[in-house]
């Protein structure tokens, strides 16, 4: 069997209004659907954990209570779609008023597709099996599945109806259900040309995902398609070899060696700060969208008002991600394209963004201060770029290695000497040993190369 690799192509769809409630409809749907899952998963879950608090309250420890507790079979995917089918349409019980229809349990799964409560039931079970195995797994502790409120989450489904339409890339085909919502299409805005491409070399759409991102609908397309040989770098990044990369938060990236972008060559890439130049415009819509709430009214009640504030803060975080996303793609492509050897630090971005508030016994210093530190962090996307970096280093032939990130700021870069004295101001690098200068990004970059090329690290004074 030949090997595969999946590729995702993102494009932004372009509803008419009648369209978008459909999707929206159907990601209502999705979203029911999972809260119904969850709820068969939690009460199977809290059975069992009755059980094993009554042994701990007869004497054993929780180690033995939870081997000696009851076994409880928690409900799959296919488990939870025959309870569905079989609940769907049994009305409500109790007293009706005069004329009044007796009302249906689920009214919800009407006129959608079949397999958008199908995906949904499925990754609740995945939701549940990630909690279960959060100790085996890489990675932090996940916690237990939360229900989806209308309103906090993310509005999305997941699909295998939804295609190209024939000889058109301008437009998909979403696929309908017997007796309910009939198929339509969606125009795209713009041409589907990549996906086009990937499918005529003889990929295959596994899945297909319609999320709302702000103030548009998205579809992103699963694609299996064949795997080629391994790509070879080429003589132009055997030449140029490696290049150490500093992350950070005035400028996003310091790189050891020159990097061409947009024709010009430069050490250090500024941090376009997307969120921080969109804070003014956020702080006036949060605003207005806390004024315009009315506590104790349900969302669905909610002011025409505050949804209009509502969808001005979504919007405004939306465009400040695919600003955020379209200049991590332009760094890390020209990065990875440029050299034949990537190096970067090992960055805990989890414990760099803890927060400074402590507790009340111990309360934080410089709160304010650490909390937009972390804001702007989280802003510039070191997680994000390492795994941009990573994944298209496959696809050009380029090797990544990832150092060890101690005293790389507080190194010289030429005599090896340790001393966080050297570092004179946030630009300035001045070694207190043989009294080389440079800027202090740049020679932590070079510091970062040299640990890649399996230079000895230094040790702290």
């Amino acid at each position: 069997m030949s090997e595969t690799t999946t590729v995702v192509v993102k494009e932004a769809l372009d509803p008419t209004p009648a369209q978008a409630l459909v999707l929206q409809r159907y990601a209502d749907a999705s979203r029911h659907s999972f809260n119904y899952a969850l709820a068969r998963k939690r009460a199977a879950q809290q059975l069992w954990s009755r059980g094993r608090d009554r042994l701990v309250a007869e004497g054993q420890t929780p180690a033995e209570a939870a081997r000696n507790a009851p076994k409880v079979r928690v409900p799959g995917q296919f488990d939870i779609q025959k309870f569905f089918l079989a609940e769907r349409d049994k009305p409500l019980c109790g007293p009706l008023l005069q004329g009044q229809e007796r009302p249906r349990p689920y009214p919800w799964w009407k006129g959608v597709h079949a397999v958008v409560c199908q995906q949904a039931f499925r990754d609740a079970d995945v939701a549940f099996a990630n909690w279960k195995n959060s100790s085996r797994r890489k990675g932090g502790p996940v916690g237990f599945p939360r229900f989806k409120r209308r309103g906090k989450c993310r509005d999305s489904l997941r699909m295998f109806s939804i295609r190209l339409v024939s000889d058109d890339l301008r437009h998909v085909r979403i696929g309908g259900e017997r007796g309910g919502q009939p198929a339509f299409t969606v125009r795209l805005h713009r041409s589907a040309r990549r996906l086009a491409l990937l499918l005529a070399r003889g990929g295959q759409t596994k899945s297909v995902t319609v999320a709302r991102e702000g103030h548009r609908w998205m579809v992103a397309f699963n694609v299996r398609v064949p795997a080629g040989p391994p790509p070879r770098a080429t003589r132009r990044q055997r030449e140029a070899g490696t290049v150490g990369v500093d992350l950070g938060v005035k400028v996003i990236a310091a790189l050891s060696d020159p990097l061409l972008i947009n024709s010009k060559e430069t050490h250090l890439v500024e941090n376009p700060r997307h969120l921080e130049n969109t804070r003014r415009q956020l702080r006036k819509w949060q605003r207005r969208m806390a004024r315009r709430y009315v506590r104790g009214v349900s969302f669905a009640e909610q002011s025409h008002g505050w949804r209009e504030a509502r969808d001005q803060v979504a919007r405004l975080y939306a465009l400040a991600a695919a600003r955020r996303a379209s200049t991590q793609h332009l760094l890390t492509k020209r990065i990875v394209t440029q050299y034949d050897h990537v190096a970067l630090e090992d960055l805990r971005v989890k414990n760099m963004t803890a927060s400074a508030r402590g507790t009340a016994e111990q309360p934080g210093r410089n709160v304010k201060a650490k909390s937009g530190l972390n804001r702007a962090i989280l802003d510039a996307g070191f997680g994000e770029i390492r795994r941009q970096v990573e994944y298209k280093a496959l696809m050009y032939g380029t090797r990544v290695t990832i150092v060890d990130p101690a005293y790389t700021s507080q190194t010289c870069n030429r005599c090896r000497h340790v001393d966080a004295k050297s570092r004179r101001t946030r630009d300035l690098f001045t070694c207190t040993r043989c009294g080389h200068a440079t800027h202090a990004d740049i020679g932590a970059a070079n510091n970062i190369k040299a640990r890649a090329q399996h230079v000895d690290p230094p040790t702290a004074p």
